[in-house]
């Protein structure tokens, strides 16, 4: 008992500034919801939980525990790490150990302690399983003789307290896993050019009618293709009006641009594009007019298949690609600027 004492005086004056009757706050950190409080550090009997920045009052220190009590009156151990000096921060208390929506999303592994690999005693999990664990995880082992010592009585065996001397301190942090899916974001705005897949005619002119069509040109923004060439796309017939008598004034039919379909199937709402369009705000919930004919009775005006068009990205898209695919070759342009090939055909603009 006198050589027990000892060491937790000399634990006592390595620590410094920590000193019994002194305040301290349960840390959780950025990914933990509370700290765990124990009856003695002999049986690692839980007693309860304190929350994050909750205020205690350190009693005293044993190798890697302190003793605290409680506001309520409780007392019990929680590990060093756990227990801090100053008073978080409103703002990194604020989610009350949630994870910050503003933080960088990733992986997070917490290295063993001393603590881990007694609970793991505890629980009577055979030696190999414990050496095992060591060896597959970044570990922050306290390998001093009174550390080793409370390890050993606490039923760790020799292989596993081995294991803990050997292991390197803050072993190096496992990679982060890298993203299945990467966001390509496709601005208003955006150019992209199609062409009619059929002849559309005035005389099968209907309203509400789909009017076919497909992308002319790759549409790649910062070397991902996010529109490929050939990919459906679709408008439909908005106007269609009769000729008057003696074809005066001549009919006329119309349509607007509904959508293109991207790589991975969804819809980029587009507009047929314009200067008036591009200035209009109104023109995002109500898309831009597209360009109309005129027929005259038995003169029906026939549009021709391959006829092209363009358009413009309505509004903000975003397209989400598996990264496998995004990392493949691609057709790249300029950074962050969409690029096609300069195209052939007739382009009509509205």
């Amino acid at each position: 008992m006198k050589f027990r004492i000892s060491i937790l005086a000399f634990v006592l004056l390595a620590a410094g500034s920590v000193r019994a009757g002194s305040p301290g706050y349960a840390y959780c950190g950025t990914y933990g919801s509370y700290v765990l409080m124990y009856k003695s550090v002999d049986s690692l009997e839980e007693l309860g939980h304190l929350r994050c920045g909750e205020k205690v009052e350190i009693l005293t220190r044993w190798v890697e525990y302190f003793q605290v009590r409680t506001q309520d009156g409780r007392v019990g151990w929680v590990g060093y790490a756990s227990i801090s000096a100053t008073p978080p921060s409103t703002e990194a208390n604020k989610n009350f150990g949630m994870t910050d929506a503003t933080a960088a999303r990733g992986p997070v592994v917490t290295p063993m302690t001393n603590t881990d690999v007694m609970k793991m005693a505890v629980m009577k999990l055979s030696p190999d399983v414990i050496v095992a664990k060591i060896k597959s995880s970044p570990c922050e082992f306290d390998t001093s003789t009174g550390a080793l010592r409370k390890a050993k009585q606490a039923g760790v065996a020799d292989k596993v307290i081995l294991a803990m001397v050997q292991a390197p301190l803050a072993s190096a942090p496992v990679e982060p896993k890298k993203p299945e899916f990467l966001e390509v974001k496709v601005p208003r705005f955006t150019p992209i050019e199609v062409e009619l897949s059929a002849n559309v005619s005035s005389d099968a002119a209907q309203d509400g009618k789909i009017v076919p069509l497909k992308v002319a040109q790759d549409v790649v923004l910062n070397g991902v293709t996010v529109v490929q060439k050939g990919s459906d796309a679709r408008a439909r017939v908005t106007t269609i009006k009769q000729p008057g008598f003696m074809n005066r004034p001549p009919g006329e039919f119309s349509w607007t641009m509904e959508y293109v379909v991207s790589v991975t199937g969804e819809k980029i709402s587009t507009m047929f594009y314009s200067k008036e369009a591009a200035t209009n705000p109104m023109a995002k919930v109500m898309g831009a007019p597209g360009p109309s004919w005129e027929f005259k009775k038995g003169k029906p005006a026939v549009v021709a298949v391959g006829q092209r068009f363009e358009t413009m990205v309505n509004d903000d898209a975003v397209v989400k690609l598996p990264a496998s695919q995004a990392a493949g070759p691609q057709n790249a342009g300029p950074a962050g600027q969409p690029t096609a090939q300069v195209s052939d055909g007739p382009v009509t603009k509205p």
